[in-house]
């Protein structure tokens, strides 16, 4: 049995309660604010006002009616708290085995799974895949993995955003200019390139003559009506230059470690979604306005939302209204997850709202997790400017700067003990660790600086920090000879030989229990930046430990149970990094 669940049914049996009231106590269970005060504390201050009785009077009478047993060690009242202290030795044992035989990943796990889609990434062909799309991506990708550990049926999505009038300005750019040659490598950077020229062109058109302005954009709007009518030239340019893009976007993700399950395009959600305005405006769910078609969300104080212009146009929500229709038709999901940045919450909470009117229950469990920009220390980035960092350049740069920091590393140590093809393999998870954790580190709600010095400082709150948590472990090992360091128990029943009594090993133990929990709150807030936190506070935890408790010069019991403590440590860790598609090292 876990710590707190014990801890919660002590309390419900003192209390006269049953055991029903277990799991509403345990929710009232949390840390004190200093590992001396104990692993667990209950306030008794709800309680004052049942019982009509001073909280420290409570506290003090449960602290006598709670006998220590099990995994928990000793009780302690301190004012209006009840403080519990765990019985290190058997909870490590029992954790370890857990660990060991796979039941520690059945505490993960959500009591009722559910089948989920979470549509991520979502990148536009024609344009440069940049610094700002990373965030969307590990951040899809780790809530994938995320409720996959608490054992839902997920199916990841993508969504191609592969047509309309900007994929039309690049193409319009590249046959007014047929001069320009593409390169072997980069082309959807290039193309990216293509299209900020073209934009900025405009602008600058218009800005010397109106009507030059409206002239040149007539003629981007005629290369997307010969795009949407299947014109022979264009529709040939911009398959080529398409598919460019999606197989770049493609390699990113397999340098990512990020997988698809199903990919959506919105060139095929055009017609879908006027048939879908078709057929609810017949069935009088939506209705017609000055020549548009609205569907009226006014009382619910969303105003109309627009499916169809009044020339007879399409729109985002359209195609988003098909591809909706298609994920529970076909997929039959029950909940529906869009990873789109925070610019888009009206669009989404008018998406779900019309689809309630449509019939679909279900509307009422999609989630729209919004996220802020990723910025750059001078300031916002944009692909219309071209002052975006192209995903190929930033992963090169942060690759480099591991890279020399790696190269400091004493001779014949660390990584630099390693051959030239593990060391590589070694810069590379490092630096995809440094990318992702740069962005996961940081919760949706705020914005992202991207700062490659900082990112990449092993020394900070970076992924490079909790990779040498890895490292340093892996390295006791390989002088241990192996994490059980010897023959015979690695640590005794509780009470028996007196072993993880100091305060640094039992703040990193306790901290290990808690990732079950840390799990389910990051699904429940679909948030991946709580499990981030966790692993740096677990992290740092660590280093307390390492440097105030030796192994490898502690002797029988004591050695073994800190090299115990290290194993459960290298285990939850290696879980929860892999949670945010971190790998692990052994060297560093």
């Amino acid at each position: 049995m876990e710590f707190k669940d014990a801890v919660a049914a002590a309390l419900a049996e003192a209390l006269g309660q049953g055991p029903e009231a277990a799991a509403a106590l345990r929710a009232q269970l949390n840390p004190p604010p200093k590992v001396e005060m104990g692993d667990l504390a209950f306030g008794c201050f709800a309680l004052a006002k049942e019982r009509r009785q001073a909280p420290a009077a409570i506290a003090r009478d449960l602290a006598a009616a709670l006998r220590p047993q099990g995994p928990v060690a000793r009780v302690e009242a301190a004012g209006p708290y009840v403080n519990f202290f765990l019985a290190p030795a058997g909870v490590l044992e029992d954790l370890s085995r857990a660990l060991a035989d796979g039941s520690f990943d059945a505490r993960l796990r959500a009591p009722r799974p559910r089948r989920v889609m979470i549509e991520f990434s979502q990148p536009n062909t024609h344009k440069a895949f940049h610094v700002g799309h990373l965030r969307n991506v590990v951040l899809g990708d780790s809530l994938v993995r995320l409720l996959r550990a608490r054992g839902h049926d997920v199916v990841a999505a993508n969504y191609y955003g592969d047509f309309g009038i900007d994929v039309a300005k690049c193409l319009w750019w590249l046959r007014t200019h047929p001069a320009l040659t593409p390169p072997a490598t980069g082309r959807t950077t290039w193309l990216g390139d293509a299209y900020t020229q073209a934009t900025l062109a405009l602008e600058a058109a218009h800005a010397r003559d109106p009507d030059e302005g409206r002239r040149l954009q007539a003629e981007v709007r005629a290369v997307l009506r010969a795009l949407e009518e299947g014109e022979p030239d264009v529709a040939a340019l911009y398959r080529e230059t398409r598919q460019w893009c999606l197989d770049e976007f493609r390699s990113i993700y397999a340098d990512l470690g990020v997988a698809f399950d199903v990919e959506f395009y919105e060139s095929e959600m055009e017609a879908a979604g006027q048939r879908v305005v078709d057929e609810f405006l017949a069935r009088g769910v939506f209705e017609r306005s000055q020549g548009a078609v609205i569907c009226d969300l006014s009382d619910r104080g969303l105003g109309a939302a627009l499916v169809r212009k009044s020339d007879g146009a399409s729109l985002y929500l359209t195609w988003d209204l098909a591809l909706a229709r298609e994920k529970f038709d076909r997929y039959d999901i029950e909940q529906s997850i869009y990873v789109v940045g925070s610019e888009q919450t009206l669009h989404f909470r008018q998406l779900f709202a019309v689809l309630e009117r449509m019939g679909y229950e279900r509307a009422r469990d999609c989630r729209h997790v919004a996220y802020e920009l990723v910025m750059l220390p001078e300031g916002k980035m944009s692909s219309r400017r071209g002052t975006a960092i192209p995903m190929a350049r930033l992963s090169e740069a942060v690759r480099a700067a591991v890279a020399a920091r790696m190269a400091a590393a004493p001779p014949g140590e660390g990584v630099a003990a390693l051959g030239a093809a593990d060391r590589a393999e070694a810069e590379r998870r490092v630096a995809l660790a440094c990318l992702r954790y740069g962005m996961l580190g940081v919760g949706t709600n705020r914005r992202v600086v991207f700062d490659l010095e900082e990112w990449t400082n092993p020394e900070g709150d970076t992924g490079a920090y909790l990779l040498y948590v890895l490292a340093r472990i892996a390295g006791i090992f390989r002088k241990a000879g192996g994490p059980a360091g010897g023959p015979g128990p690695a640590a005794g029943p509780a009470g028996d030989a007196p072993v993880l009594v100091h305060e640094a090993e039992r703040a990193l133990l306790n901290h290990l229990l808690h990732l079950p929990e840390t799990v389910a709150r990051a699904e429940a807030e679909l948030e991946p930046a709580l499990l981030a936190h966790y692993l740096f506070d677990g992290a740092q935890r660590f280093s307390r430990f390492y440097q105030e408790c030796p192994v490898l010069k502690a002797e029988g019991p004591v050695r073994r149970a800190r090299l115990l403590l290290l194993g459960a440590t290298q285990a939850v860790f290696e879980s929860g990094l892999a949670l945010l598609g971190i790998e692990p090292v052994r060297e560093m």
